[in-house]
């Protein structure tokens, strides 16, 4: 499922592109959620408490209020990660829109349909590559996503699963390491313990019985789990071609 949002102030817009979205989505087989929104200050309103709901963006640029270049830049403020194409009448701000890292900038008026749904493969392709290298997890009723890169381990309460990232920031979803460790079986993370699954990029140093983080963080190591450990460990760094002086 790619979640799709349109923003255009005018109303004949946001009816032909929906309908141009929709139609595309049909053609190549792509389920798609599809959003539309009246201005850049509804589109802000709905992403602030949570950016990653959206995989792609359409913006209009030329808005009253707030224009699409300056509602691009306050959705990357606060982390919204989401592919963005510019849908616009005018090429006169094409060189601003370079801040935001848009997908592409297409003109309404001379966007041929060939060139419209390449730059929406395009925009599903790339969004579909960055979900696989993110954690996705819902947390008080809000979907999240996490960059795998930035999480060092897990750990679980009865329930409660802790995710550990970005040095010490913390998160906590309801789920259980069982599955997680499947999910997560060919992304170099590892189960240690009955209580913790690891990302094999952060440990520093591994003992038969704990891991040292390279946060410093220790983590424990089960007696069932030492030997599979060790392996993987082993294999982590002849993959990554690090080579260990013990």
């Amino acid at each position: 499922m790619v979640t799709i949002a349109l923003c255009d102030d005018d109303e004949r817009s946001i009816g032909k592109y929906a309908d141009l979205i929709m139609k595309t989505a049909r053609k190549y087989e792509i389920e798609i959620m599809l959003s539309t929104f009246a201005n850049g200050e509804e589109l802000i309103f709905k992403l602030c408490e949570a950016p990653d709901q959206v995989d792609v963006i359409y913006l209009d640029i030329i808005m009253e209020k707030i224009n699409g270049i300056d509602t691009a830049k306050e959705l990357r403020r606060f982390g919204c990660k989401a592919e963005i194409i510019f849908l616009t009448v005018s090429g006169d701000y094409v060189y601003d829109a370079f801040e935001v890292r848009p997908v592409q900038y297409l003109l309404k008026d001379i966007t041929t349909r060939e060139k419209f749904e390449d730059v929406f493969l395009r925009a599903v392709d790339l969004s579909e590559k960055k979900a696989a290298d993110m954690f996705s997890y819902e947390s008080e009723g809000t979907k999240k996503l996490i960059p795998l890169r930035e999480i060092s381990f897990f750990e679980i309460w009865k329930r409660v699963i802790m995710v550990h990232y970005e040095n010490d920031k913390t998160d906590e979803f309801y789920g259980k390491l069982e599955l997680l460790e499947e999910q997560l079986k060919d992304r170099d993370f590892v189960r240690v313990h009955r209580s913790y699954l690891v990302h094999l990029a952060y440990i520093a140093r591994f003992r038969s019985q704990r891991l040292i983080l390279k946060s410093g963080t220790t983590i424990p190591v089960g007696v069932t789990y030492a030997a599979q450990v060790q392996q993987a460990f082993s294999e982590y760094m002849a993959h990554a071609n690090i080579i260990s002086f013990r």
